[in-house]
This record gives C-alpha cells, sequence and structure tokens, in this order.
C-alpha cells in the first residue's frame, strides 16, 4: 500500500470482519495462490469487492469468503493513524479519485522507459 505504508516498515491494526464492507474500507485478503494483502475498496457489489492498491493501476475483484481482518488504524513510524480519522479519510477519497491520472501516468513512464532502452541498445 505504498506510499501510506512502508513494507517491513508500518504496521496494521486489525479487527474482525463486519457484516459487510463499505467503500474505502481497508480489508486484509488472501489470494488463491496464499499471498497475503491489503488494497483499498473502490466500489462494493451484492456479492463481492472491487479493490485497488495505493501503488498499482488494476482494479481487483475480491470475495468475502477471501477476507480475513479489517484495518482499522496503522502506525507509521511512532504515529498511529486511525482509519476513521478526517486526514486517512480525505487521503482515502483523494487518492481514489485520483485513480484515472496514475493509469496515465504509470503508462506515460512505462512508455518512457521503453523508449530509453530502446535508444540504449
Amino acid at each position: 500500500m505504498l506510499p501510506m505504508l512502508r513494507q517491513g516498515k508500518d504496521s496494521v491494526e486489525l479487527s474482525p470482519l463486519p457484516e459487510k464492507l463499505k467503500k474505502y474500507d481497508l480489508p486484509v485478503y488472501q489470494y488463491p495462490s496464499g499471498k497475503v494483502v491489503m488494497h483499498r475498496i473502490v466500489d462494493v457489489k451484492d456479492d463481492y469487492y472491487i479493490c485497488l492498491g495505493d501503488n498499482l493501476v488494476k482494479l481487483e475483484t475480491i470475495y468475502p469468503e477471501q477476507l480475513i481482518g479489517l484495518v482499522t488504524a496503522f502506525k507509521r513510524g511512532e504515529r498511529r493513524i486511525e482509519v476513521n480519522a478526517i486526514s486517512y479519510r480525505i487521503y482515502s477519497h483523494i487518492w481514489v479519485w485520483l485513480f484515472p491520472l496514475r493509469r496515465i501516468w504509470k503508462g506515460a513512464k512505462n512508455l518512457a522507459k521503453k523508449m530509453i532502452r530502446r535508444l540504449i541498445k
């Protein structure tokens, strides 16, 4: 969940799952491969959720049976931030709103890298 969380440096607090998750919740879930991840919910459907990682440009579909827990707070360094804090809620809304621009930015960045590699060869 970069840039919000740094792997190996920051930590999260989990709570049991509520009956139904909502947009902007941070569930922890497991892929069929066994890998455990945490991504933000960007859309709620009747029987599944659409999630997006903060540093990703691809939406994911997850199902209730994959869910493990719900993030209620996280520690960034020594600072504890609850997910219902106004600063976090503003961050979440802005980050989800910027999703289309993030896709354009990453696409342009990847294209530039490809072009540079071709020029170097």
